[in-house]
């Protein structure tokens, strides 16, 4: 497999390096959305992933990312290592891609989720609190990440709460805007 060399905004390059919490969050139009689509096929590509992205509520595959992922593949000319079906994606290296509404879930259906190497939360502003305290202990495979990309609405909103108000030492997030946005 090639290397593929892929251009970040300058705000979001802190959420290159490993961190178990990485957040982006800001206006519409700034690439958050962008960047974690990009950021989770890339993985995929390189090595073995398991990677479920999630919303608080997902009625159908329709109101997931399901066809970002689909375009970013498509953008980065990998049609032919990725195979988007309906309901998930599969990459190589076995690599598989899934999508889930969390608020289906409570703490014993959750747990088919535990040995995933990435859960992606778009959308997170709307994300609950008892959605956030079901996901964080059950994606816990050793060097799994929680990426959550949001717009902020409110201060008491639990993805802002976690993030801007009591971030954990093992958290980083970046602020971005559509002006910092180079497209």
């Amino acid at each position: 497999m090639s290397i593929l060399r892929v251009e970040v905004p300058r705000q979001l390059k802190p959420l290159l390096y490993p961190k178990r919490y990485k957040g982006a969050y800001g206006g519409r139009g700034s690439a958050k959305s962008h960047f974690f689509a990009e950021r989770t096929i890339l993985r995929s590509y390189e090595k073995e992933s398991r990677i479920v992205c999630i919303r608080e509520i997902q009625n159908s595959i329709k109101d997931s990312v399901r066809q970002l992922l689909a375009d970013k593949i498509a953008g980065l000319n990998l049609g032919s290592c990725f195979d988007p079906l309906e309901t998930e994606i599969r990459g190589p290296h076995n690599s598989l891609i899934i999508f889930k509404g969390m608020h289906s879930y409570n703490s014993e259906n959750i747990k088919s989720l535990e040995a995933y190497d990435i859960a992606w939360v778009e959308e997170a502003q709307t994300l609950s609190q008892r959605s956030l305290d079901l996901l964080r202990p059950t994606i816990r495979k050793n060097g799994s990440e929680l990426w959550f990309s949001w717009n902020p609405r409110f201060k008491t909103d639990p993805v802002d709460m976690f993030f801007r108000k009591h971030p954990p030492d093992n958290a980083v997030s970046a602020m971005v805007n559509w002006s910092d946005n180079p497209w």
